[in-house]
């Protein structure tokens, strides 16, 4: 296993080259235009005001319609960054 410090200028290195930081902007730029898009398609649903950005392990944001309000559940959308897909969870009210 590699020290924290290799790790930190392996980080640093990759950060330099400029590709993850653009395709992490971009993949939270549209994961923030998919909630807006949850916002304007189902109206009558609470769409969670904020994002959770993670620490590079999930992203998600929350929303639900009147019916699972009601029974205390909502839906997430979440992207899993080790398996690079997303994932829709029916979680509990917290």
């Amino acid at each position: 296993m590699e020290s924290f410090h290799e790790y930190m200028t392996e980080y640093k290195k990759q950060l330099q080259k400029g590709d993850i930081k653009k395709a992490y902007k971009g993949l939270m730029e549209y994961f923030r235009d998919l909630r807006s898009h949850f916002i304007n398609k189902y109206p009558d649903y609470y769409v969670s005001s904020s994002i959770y950005y993670g620490y590079m392990d999930m992203t998600y944001f929350s929303f639900f319609p009147k019916s699972l309000k009601s029974r205390s559940l909502k839906i997430a959308i979440v992207f899993i960054h080790d398996t690079f897909r997303f994932e829709v969870w029916l979680s509990g009210v917290n």
